[in-house]
């Protein structure tokens, strides 16, 4: 949704309810994202959220006041794409481009985040639950604040979900 649009859904708001502006604007957001996730499991795609378990205190703070945190960061996947959304980080993976999904033995303490190196991503905020894609061939970041404007090559993703099995599931079987 455009700037203009929710200025002017929250002015909308405004007239109606009497709420302040920064409050309409709040829940007009609010209403859009939950719009937005009510289209996706009505297309055929399937929710999986991100697992936020071992995250501190103050950085889970911060990741739901940018619209992150339990139950809004995850993954979403339908026949196309797996599309990662959290918190000042996008990525769309064509589904064709997914050639393998497991359990990851991985040992990442120490970190949450979104990171990367040499094209191996790493999205989590929990420690458990991690599942590696191989991507083959490999797609790019958009150009976003996150990777400094630039795009970034992904050729292997590992992201900590909440019900990583479910997903592994869903996965090969579209």
């Amino acid at each position: 949704m455009s700037h203009d649009k929710i200025r002017d859904a929250a002015r909308k708001r405004m007239a109606e309810t009497g709420e302040p502006y920064a409050t309409a604007r709040r829940e007009v957001l609010k209403n859009h994202q939950d719009a937005g996730a009510g289209a996706a499991s009505s297309s055929g795609a399937s929710w999986f959220a991100l697992d936020y378990s071992d995250m501190g205190r103050v950085s889970l703070w911060e990741d739901t006041r940018h619209g992150g945190g339990p139950g809004r960061g995850g993954v979403v996947l339908d026949s196309t794409a797996l599309r990662v959304l959290v918190p000042g980080f996008r990525l769309d993976i064509p589904r064709a481009s997914v050639r393998a999904a497991a359990r990851s033995a991985r040992r990442i303490r120490g970190t949450t985040g979104v990171h990367s190196s040499r094209g191996r991503w790493l999205v989590n905020g929990s420690y458990e639950g991690l599942v590696e894609l191989t991507i083959e061939p490999p797609c790019y970041t958009p150009r976003q604040p996150s990777t400094l404007f630039r795009k970034m090559k992904v050729s292997s993703l590992t992201i900590s979900l909440v019900d990583p099995d479910a997903f592994i599931t869903t996965l090969e079987g579209i």
